[in-house]
């Protein structure tokens, strides 16, 4: 897709450019062999993720469905059940993936909230027999920010009292917190908590934070071991990997606070266009980066919707038929969200004559 430099991209914070700040910190990192564990940009970034979210152990891997397999995959055996929410990335994106790679079953929760509450996945575990030659749950995962639900913060109150019922059912738990530093920046919580009340985490560098590469999978020292061998298996093993670890962690360092910047546009631009004729929004409210909002009133697709804005300069993601999905991220400015909701209004104007 060719996008002339006017155009605003609200698709997703994965398209987020890097600075030259990051360019520069990837210039200047000394990489070594990873495999033999000479990396010094790698094992500086995972000992810093290691004291901020005070974890026994990290890894460094690709980007974070690859984090979350890893994670689903060292925690469970083949044909083994998962329950998520129908609504999460694990299980919207990566059902697939996850099928084939982790042999796994997923049993999904439909509640409206997007939160698991511990009577969600106590129904959800009695719904079935479990004698020894059925399905076991073995992991349950959560999402925080949420997705599919706005970027919705996921009460860490919520997580917690989920983790204890859990850990008295021998059951792991599983956070994919992809944007979890677009939820700290608003909550204040500490990053460490959330990784003390989860047997794994995620989270990722190359959204909000900037980075052109990569997440982490954070958990206990034997459970990030077997996903290391398994990233192996699965021939995601490196060799001078360390300038984008210097990225990283330089994103680490200096690209946290930020995130305060982009939460705040997101909500800016829901402001600007719930009240347009046609255009419904999709709450929650903004809690972070992401914002929603229905076309079905126009009675048009997502296609020629997207289209008539991608003629304007402004590019947006299709949800699912007639729900719109916007993400705020490094590089969008307040000009930009006036220009897009202009360019909305725009096309909403068109449809609506």
């Amino acid at each position: 897709m060719k996008e002339s430099k006017a155009t605003i991209d609200l698709r997703s914070d994965t398209v987020t450019k890097q600075n030259q700040a990051i360019k520069d910190a990837m210039y200047h990192a000394q990489a070594g062999d990873y495999a033999y564990g000479e990396d010094l940009p790698v094992n500086e970034l995972v000992d810093y993720c290691k004291e901020l979210f005070q974890v026994e152990d990290a890894l460094f891997v690709t980007g974070g469905m690859f984090a979350n397999r890893l994670a689903i995959g060292c925690q469970t055996l083949p044909g083994d059940e998962v329950i998520t929410h129908y609504n999460y990335h694990v299980n919207f994106f990566d059902s697939a993936g996850n099928a084939k790679v982790n042999n796994i079953v997923f049993n999904c929760i439909h509640n409206n909230s997007g939160i698991l509450s511990t009577d969600d996945v106590h129904q959800a575990i009695e719904s079935k027999p479990r004698y020894k030659i059925f399905s076991q749950v073995r992991l349950v995962t959560i999402e925080n920010s949420i997705n599919g639900f706005n970027g919705k913060i996921y009460p860490i109150e919520q997580q917690i009292q989920l983790y204890h019922y859990l850990q008295n059912r021998g059951i792991n738990l599983h956070l994919d917190g992809a944007r979890i530093f677009n939820v700290h920046v608003e909550n204040k919580i500490p990053l460490s908590e959330y990784a003390k009340y989860t047997d794994t985490m995620s989270f990722c560098f190359s959204k909000g934070l900037g980075a052109p590469f990569g997440s982490m999978l954070l958990g206990k020292k034997q459970t990030i071991e077997k996903a290391r061998t398994m990233q192996i298996w699965l021939g995601s093993g490196y060799h001078q990997i360390g300038y984008y670890a210097g990225a990283a962690k330089y994103a680490l360092e200096n690209n946290i606070l930020r995130l305060n910047y982009d939460n705040s546009l997101a909500k800016v631009l829901a402001d600007k266009i719930k009240l347009l004729p046609g255009i419904n929004l999709i709450y929650p409210y903004p809690e972070t980066n992401i914002l929603a909002f229905s076309i079905k009133s126009l009675n048009i697709t997502n296609d020629d919707f997207i289209a008539e804005c991608q003629k304007h300069g402004l590019l947006l993601f299709p949800w699912l038929e007639g729900h719109i999905r916007a993400v705020v991220h490094m590089g969008i400015t307040g000009n930009d969200i006036n220009k897009a909701a202009e360019i909305i209004e725009t096309v909403v104007s068109r449809f609506n004559n």
